[in-house]
């Protein structure tokens, strides 16, 4: 934001951000962090979901609304209640986190006036901002440079009208990789369970791996329509005691400071808060080959498999095992990388100036001769 800007006297900033189901899954911790971000930029928050986690995310000044999922019949009378509750205090801004939300948001701004922010987090994103067009958008966020890209040349829309803003977490103070020599080397996937997600290799690769004499413990921290599918293949395997299966249960920074290698097997491309949140612990990434993911350079922040299989998966785990040293030492390497490129407060910061910008320009009159 420009220095001569005065954040006191900028218009305030009253800002409806809409949440999905899609988006608490892959960035639930991010969003805790960014809420706590932007209350320290004097932004005002209201957390719009019909996904009632949500309201674990507020704090202080900043409220939820939860509404009933908007489906017809119903959705012109839930959509007037969600307005009603909204309309004390209405936002100047309604910023949609990912696609989930884009018809939400829309709706509000346009019951209030006001503009609106669409996020892109992934591909599915990017689709659905070809369907609906991106006219009356203000603002683009692009969560990596790789989206920014798909939505500057396939979409073609203007450059000003796009920001790239990485997602923020934090990073730890010591390197959790291997920091316990006497502790069971340990892995861990926060992948959905279901097949797309790549879970059921990584059991076949950990399968592998015990069978060559490597003595390691999986947990599987996820939930999906897969679950049972994969527990039967968990027993048919005899792998009971070398995997876990649970449902994740709040902040995963414990999990992460307890683990040595995080495994993102996703066969399709895809962003998630909990790969970040990895390496701002010190965990050393293993991850199947991702277009989507920048942060993810191979032999720097992360091991990327030459396949998405099991015996590449295998391998690549194999190779951290083996050599604990070259683990550590990419372990540093994504903690460095979270560092400088993946802040909460630098994330916070260039939203809040977009918002202001945007409030700033509602206020502004162009001059006339």
């Amino acid at each position: 934001m420009p220095e001569f800007l005065d954040h006191d006297r900028s218009p305030p900033l009253h800002v409806a951000l809409c949440a999905d189901g899609d988006a608490l899954d892959r960035f639930n911790d991010v969003l805790r962090h960014l809420v706590v971000g932007l209350v320290d930029q004097a932004v005002q928050l209201c957390l719009i979901s019909a996904d009632p986690r949500v309201e674990s995310l507020c704090l202080g000044p900043v409220r939820s609304v939860t509404h009933e999922r908007m489906v017809w019949p119903f959705s012109g009378f839930r959509m007037k209640r969600l307005l009603e509750e909204l309309a004390p205090q209405p936002p100047t801004i309604v910023h949609a986190f990912s696609s989930g939300s884009y018809v939400l948001a829309q709706e509000i701004a346009d019951a209030f006036d006001v503009d609106t922010v669409f996020g892109v987090t992934s591909l599915a994103d990017c689709e659905a901002l070809a369907q609906i067009g991106v006219r009356g958008v203000r603002r683009i966020l692009a969560m990596s440079e790789p989206l920014m890209a798909v939505v500057l040349d396939q979409l073609r829309v203007p450059p000003a009208q796009v920001t790239p803003i990485r997602p923020g977490v934090q990073t730890l103070e010591h390197c959790a990789c291997f920091a316990h020599p006497d502790r069971m080397p340990t892995i861990l996937s926060t992948s959905p369970l279901e097949r797309r997600s790549g879970v059921h290799e990584l059991v076949e690769a950990v399968d592998q791996l015990t069978r060559r004499g490597h003595e390691l413990m999986l947990f599987l921290l996820g939930h999906g329509r897969g679950e049972d599918a994969l527990r039967s293949r968990v027993r048919e395997r005899r792998l009971s005691a070398v995997v876990t299966v649970a449902h994740p249960i709040g902040d995963l920074t414990q999990a992460m400071r307890n683990a040595d290698i995080f495994v993102l097997s996703a066969k399709v491309p895809i962003l998630s808060g909990d790969t970040l949140q990895a390496m701002g612990a010190g965990v050393a990434v293993v991850a199947y080959p991702n277009s989507l993911c920048d942060y993810l350079v191979a032999g720097e922040t992360a091991v990327v498999c030459q396949r998405a299989t099991a015996d590449s998966m295998a391998a690549a785990i194999e190779g951290l095992l083996r050599d604990q040293r070259k683990a550590q030492t990419l372990a540093k390497g994504g903690m460095d990388y979270v560092r400088i490129h993946h802040s909460v407060s630098e994330e916070s910061q260039r939203l809040a100036d977009v918002y202001r910008d945007i409030a700033l320009s509602r206020t502004t009159f162009p001059l006339t001769e």
